[in-house]
């Protein structure tokens, strides 16, 4: 599942091609991925109105329409969310090869530029949100480790919990945007073990995991995200930060930092690599 790093590459992509333009047309091939099935809704709410921006809340998209409505994308397990041009014509770095049958919906662009949303496994979700709605996914957002959270807040949060710290990482109420990659490469940077509860870890442990987990963020945005399966950047290309991972799915590999074999094992029904010897 694309998580943080993966989505911002995607915003940041998306940022240069879409916003200030008019959607022209919307084609939905896969009613399902709608949260909504009235497609003509769709198409009256969306078509004519000009993206006026792209954000990021945790591992969703929004697309912020100039009625006020919100597009908002959650990509889920195999969801891609992919820029095009029609074939035969030209811009920097967009592809312009046919639609493959794996996409479930596009917009295009008065500018002639489209956008594709491809789901292999179809678990993908598109809202559309109302200037005076609340937030239309299943589970209330926790801070963003990018924007807004501090170190202080940080801390306190991870202290009260008695949950290990791995899941805790991964739960988006707790903290939105962190799933199994980035949580076990946090916390192998700052030297923890997985199974830890969070009231066992002092203060100084919980403000060393705070700057590992936005320092391991961050480089994996630098590399536009880490492709192990599905992940493709909005130009379609694969990013390079799995070339940075130092314990996600290298069990039974030696440790970077002291050739100790790392231990695969289960923490919260998840796969999960981490060092005996580094970790603690």
């Amino acid at each position: 599942m694309p998580e943080l790093p993966e989505v911002e590459t995607i915003r940041k992509d998306l940022s240069r091609y879409l916003p200030g333009h008019a959607v022209v047309r919307l084609d939905v091939r896969d009613r399902r991925l709608l949260s909504l099935p009235e497609e003509e809704r769709w198409r009256r709410t969306v078509c004519g109105q000009i993206w006026r921006a792209i954000t990021r809340k945790g591992k969703y998209l929004v697309a912020r329409l100039a009625n006020d409505w919100e597009l908002i994308f959650h990509l889920r397990m195999t969801g891609q969310l992919v820029l095009r041009t029609p074939s035969g014509i030209k811009r920097a770095g967009i592809i312009d090869k046919p639609l493959t049958r794996t996409y479930r919906m596009i917009l295009e662009f008065e500018h002639g530029v489209g956008l594709a949303f491809y789901d292999q496994r179809r678990f993908g979700e598109v809202f559309l949100k109302g200037p005076l709605e609340g937030w239309p996914g299943k589970t209330v957002l926790g801070p963003d480790p990018l924007n807004g959270l501090s170190r202080e807040h940080f801390i306190e949060m991870v202290k009260e919990k008695t949950t290990r710290i791995k899941p805790l990482l991964m739960d988006q109420h707790f903290l939105a945007g962190v799933g199994n990659i980035y949580a076990q490469e946090a916390l192998f940077k700052a030297a923890i073990r997985p199974t830890r509860p969070g009231y066992r870890i002092s203060k100084i442990e919980a403000g060393s995991l705070f700057q590992a987990l936005r320092e391991t963020l961050l480089s994996a945005i630098e590399h536009r995200g880490s492709t192990s399966r599905n992940y493709r950047d909005a130009f379609g290309q694969s990013g390079s930060a799995q070339g940075l991972h130092a314990v996600y799915l290298r069990g039974g590999k030696p440790c970077l930092k002291c050739q100790t074999p790392l231990r695969a094992t289960k923490v919260g029904g998840r796969g999960t690599v981490y060092c005996p010897h580094c970790q603690h």
